[in-house]
């Protein structure tokens, strides 16, 4: 942060953190009364909370949004502005502490939670952050994190300028009109004019890794060594929650009609070691042994891919890293066409 006025910044750290202001806005916040709409971190339109003690506009990409004045009490508005994610657009705050109260702040909702202004810090429950702001350097040549504050007295003479107001994004103690103290010389006073300038952005929303979510294999299952079998592997230090499925009766319904489908599929689980870690015959009936140690039938219908019919088969497990196989057999050795899938749960 730079600053003209070094005595101006340090009257910023001798506050009381806590105001009326501040109160007011946080309850109003919790009521929604002025953060109306909830709003999805894809979403481009984001909802304003402007608070003032009794002087406040808000103006972003050249449009006036909102203005409070009432010299009687502290409030706020509020309003809309679409905003696309990683576009900077230009934001003027004009403050005005006439009467020599609390402070001032700005809140969003989306993708919040930040605020600038007395009082706020934290997160609100259920927003997601974050904005940022810039603001041109004293030669104007680069930017640098925050806004530029220019501080007037009433009459409209410049006091002091500071740039790269801020962390915006976290807490900006704006000057608490409470304490009594000198500033750039001009004795000691309560009341003036704050007009903050930059530009705001929303961060652009990380786009998600691809990943596979499923892998399954359809083969005609036959007996003995000719069965269906499913290899997988795991990798990383974690546990990896899957559920892998024996499927046959569903084939031969709608959408598929696959003639000769498995009627009553088996499914087995093995470490790379061979061994029988799991398995089920009938997926509404859990088969505990090996790595499982309770009933399943509520997680397998929790996963969201419980089989259709109670005669097929699945295991919900949570695997170590390692290589695994899924077999699929037909009961009393009954033979057909199977599907085994494996699904990510995690």
């Amino acid at each position: 942060m730079q600053s003209n006025n070094p005595a101006s910044t340090k009257m910023k750290t001798n506050q009381l953190l806590k105001s009326s202001l501040t109160q007011l806005l946080l309850g109003l916040l919790a009521a929604g009364a002025l953060l109306a709409t909830a709003l999805s971190a894809n979403a481009s339109i984001v909802n304003f909370a402007l608070g003032a003690d009794d002087y406040g506009s808000l103006t972003i990409g050249g449009v006036t949004l909102c203005i409070y004045d009432n010299i009687s009490a502290a409030g706020g508005c509020n309003s809309s502005f679409d905003m696309q994610p990683g576009v900077w657009y230009d934001i003027a705050i004009d403050y005005k502490n006439r009467a020599g109260s609390d402070g001032m702040s700005l809140s969003w909702d989306q993708p919040g939670p930040a605020s600038i202004g007395y009082g706020f810090s934290g997160s609100f429950p259920g927003l997601v952050p974050k904005a940022n702001f810039r603001t041109l350097n004293a030669d104007g040549t680069s930017y640098v994190s925050g806004l530029r504050g220019d501080y007037y007295d009433l009459n409209g003479n410049l006091q002091s300028t500071v740039i790269g107001e801020g962390p915006i994004d976290a807490i900006n103690n704006v000057y608490n009109n409470q304490v009594v103290g000198s500033w750039n010389g001009y004795g000691y006073f309560s009341l003036f004019e704050e007009r903050l300038s930059g530009q705001i952005q929303l961060t652009t929303p990380p786009t998600p890794a691809p990943e596979l979510r499923n892998i399954s294999t359809r083969a005609f299952v036959q007996t003995g060594d000719n069965v269906l079998i499913g290899g997988l592997i795991i990798q990383g230090t974690e546990t990896k929650r899957v559920i892998i499925r024996a499927i046959g009766p569903e084939l031969s319904a709608p959408p598929f009609h696959i003639p000769n489908a498995l009627a009553n599929p088996t499914l087995e689980l093995h470490d790379r070691t061979g061994a029988l870690i799991a398995s089920n015959d009938n997926w509404q009936r859990t088969i505990i042994g090996g790595i499982i140690t309770g009933n399943q039938r509520r997680d397998i219908q929790n996963s969201g891919y419980a089989p259709s019919d109670p005669r097929e088969s699945a295991i919900v497990a949570d695997l170590r890293a390692g290589n695994y196989t899924a077999i699929v057999r037909g009961v009393n050795n009954t033979t057909g066409v199977g599907l085994v899938e494996v699904y990510d749960l995690d």
